[in-house]
């Protein structure tokens, strides 16, 4: 019996040492090759759907025209995305060699690109025509680890001034 219990030991710890080493970076890589390019996608088709109306954003300082402004209120929008395992590594075997990181890029692009549409959307349903002096920031979320600063995250903010005429 106990030459039994031996085999069924070893194969449950080596069961939890891979469902804890290799089960994480297929699930990064399932997300960074199918969950990620679906989700760009999408965000594509409602860009692509909010552009037949033209943009309703603007860095300019003030409307254009003489319209009267009926309403205004300044209007945000966040969103907070991080780069997969996969893209982590990636980008740090890229930063050993210097230059650009497209992994990284990517992910910010693809942030800031999300939270532009998704103040475009707040502002639409709110009923507003546009939104005058956007703005966009960036925060950088990080973590301490072992006392090494690691970058968890990036927040992107836009903001601006919508107008109702």
């Amino acid at each position: 019996m106990a030459g039994e219990e031996e085999p069924f030991v070893g194969l449950m710890i080596a069961a939890v040492v891979c469902s804890c080493t290799v089960v994480p970076w297929l699930l990064s890589l399932l997300a960074t090759m199918i969950s990620q390019p679906r989700k760009r996608k999408v965000l594509l088709q409602r860009e692509t759907a909010a552009a037949t109306t033209g943009d309703s954003l603007t860095t300019l300082s003030k409307p254009f025209g003489d319209r009267e402004i009926r309403e205004f209120r300044v209007m945000m929008a966040n969103v907070v995305m991080s780069p997969s395992w996969v893209q982590m590594w990636i980008g740090g075997i890229m930063s050993l060699f210097g230059g650009q990181i497209n992994v990284y890029t990517k992910v910010v692009d693809w942030a800031r690109r999300e939270a532009k549409q998704r103040l475009r959307e707040q502002v639409a349903e709110a009923g507003f025509d546009e939104v005058v002096n956007i703005r966009i920031e960036t925060t950088v979320m990080s973590r301490n680890k072992g006392g090494k600063d690691k970058t968890a995250g990036v927040e992107i903010l836009v903001y601006g001034t919508a107008i109702k005429y």
